[in-house]
Formats: structure tokens, sequence, C-alpha cells
């Protein structure tokens, strides 16, 4: 199976970060956002924030940026602002929503949980938390060597935690059903564990995906996609505990960050403005 461009698009500012929940909500690096339906025809736009954001979700009708320039802001598809998170101690690199809860790590290894617009928990994992992923109770921070799995209930205590297991590996990181998609210490491969305390988080298989440094890990469907500074689109199916190889396309120019949609489609944002939504065929 090979991947193909599908359309493409281009924007006025760097793309940076971007999020999917039935359309595309790109980020650029001037502060804005950029939404798209599924064909990257555009939408509304709006400016989130002073200066490019570092992180962005969207869950049900909502969307959550941050930047340096204060807390976590909270908007509609349409880029009407709901609220603002008040700014925490430092600056949040990542966002995971789960379930009614919406989860910020920032550089000082500080996780905030909110439920419906209100701080309901912090923890702290001694370490920058550039990526998040969740598996109720069990919440997966990286930064760049080690992944800490950490136990959390959020509706039962608002700063206790266990730390159940350490795993080298590093940002960006997935969760899909029963497993863990994360980053080798290395940069350029991708490890599947069992995200079970029971088999304490067992590494099932490796799979090298770049020379380069990775950037981007999305999952979806049962296919984990990937993307860095080689310009490479990689696809991945996961199945029967290893990753099989499932396509890939040469984009020419540095990948900053991919989302995929669905197993066979996924949209990536390339260094120069260019955004591409790439499809299996």
């Amino acid at each position: 199976m090979s991947l193909s461009i599908a359309t493409e698009t281009k924007v006025d500012t760097e793309p940076c970060v971007a999020a999917w929940n039935n359309k595309l909500f790109v980020g650029g690096e001037n502060g804005s956002i950029i939404t798209f339906d599924a064909n990257l025809l555009p939408g509304t736009s709006w400016t989130a924030h002073a200066v490019q954001p570092f992180a962005i979700a969207a869950s049900e009708d909502k969307v959550y940026s941050t930047s340096n320039d204060g807390g976590l802001r909270v908007w509609t598809f349409n880029g009407d602002k709901i609220t603002e998170y008040p700014a925490s101690e430092a600056d949040i690199g990542s966002i995971s929503v789960s379930g009614k809860h919406v989860y910020a790590g920032d550089e000082l290894g500080n996780i905030y949980v909110y439920e419906e617009n209100e701080l309901i928990a912090k923890y702290n994992v001694l370490e920058e938390v550039k990526d998040i992923a969740i598996s109720p109770p069990f919440m997966f921070t990286a930064r760049d060597l080690y992944v800490t799995v950490t136990e959390v209930k959020p509706d039962q205590s608002k700063d206790r935690f266990v730390t159940q297991h350490v795993m080298e590996g590093r940002a960006p990181l997935r969760i899909y059903g029963s497993y863990l998609v994360v980053t080798s210490r290395s940069g350029n491969s991708i490890q599947l564990h069992n995200a079970s305390l029971d088999t304490k988080f067992k590494k099932l298989h490796e799979a090298k995906v770049s020379d380069m440094i990775l950037t981007s890990l999305s999952v979806s469907d049962g296919f984990a996609w990937t993307g860095g500074w080689d310009g490479y689109v990689r696809r991945w199916k996961v199945s029967d505990d290893k990753f099989e190889s499932a396509g890939e396309i040469n984009l020419g120019a540095c990948i900053n960050t991919l989302v995929a949609s669905s197993a066979d489609n996924a949209y990536a944002l390339l260094t120069g403005g260019r955004i591409v939504n790439v499809k299996a065929t």
C-alpha cells in the first residue's frame, strides 16, 4: 500500500501545531488558529495568542490552546473565547483531553487537571512535560529520556499520585486502545508497549521510522503515522503486538507536526507554510 497527496494548501504563517475533531485546527507562529474542512478548504480563523501556540487540542465542541502569554485558553470551534484558565507556574507545552478531564503539562513538571472549566487537581512529575497521554487511571508523561507512568485519580485526590513505572522513551507518545506508542530515546524509532500494569508496561516491539529525528506521531483506527526532519510521512499498522510498514511518502520538507483523522487519512504541517492531506491508496 502506498501513500499519496490528496490535496494541499498554503498558509501565510509557519504552521506549528494541529488538532482534529471533524475539522482541522492549525496553530501558526503568528498566534492564529486556522480551521479547515476535510478537503483543506479554509473556515474560520482567529488570533488566539500574541505568539506561537505551544499546544492545541480539540474535543467535542471546544478547542484548547496554550502559549507563553497566559494560561490555557478555551474556544468554540468558531473562535469565540469561552474562558481562560489561570496562568501556570511555567509555559504549558502539552494538552490531553480524556473524557470530562483536560490535562495540561508545563515545563516545571506540573500537571493541571481541569473539569468544567475548574482546576480540580495538580500533580508534579519532577521534569518538563513535553507530551501527555491518558489511559485512566494511568497518565503517561515524557520529556527526552524517560516515560513516567503515574496513577492518578483526580476525582478522589487533588494532589496524591503513585508513580508506577519508568521506562526509556521520549515525546511524542500516544495511547491506542491497550497499547502505548512512544518515541524511542534515540528519536528515530517508535516503541509499542502494553499499557497495562499487569504486564509492567511491557515493551512488545520497536521499529525504526526515520534516519533523522521524529517530530510527529499520531494514531487512529489501528494505524500509527509518523513524520520528522527527513520530510517523510510513514504509516504503520499495529497488528499482533508489532508494527508493520503500511506506506510512506516524501513531502520534501521538515514536518512540524501531523495528525491522523482515520486509518487512511492524515494531515501534515510542513516548514514553509504547506499543509498536505495524505491518503493511503
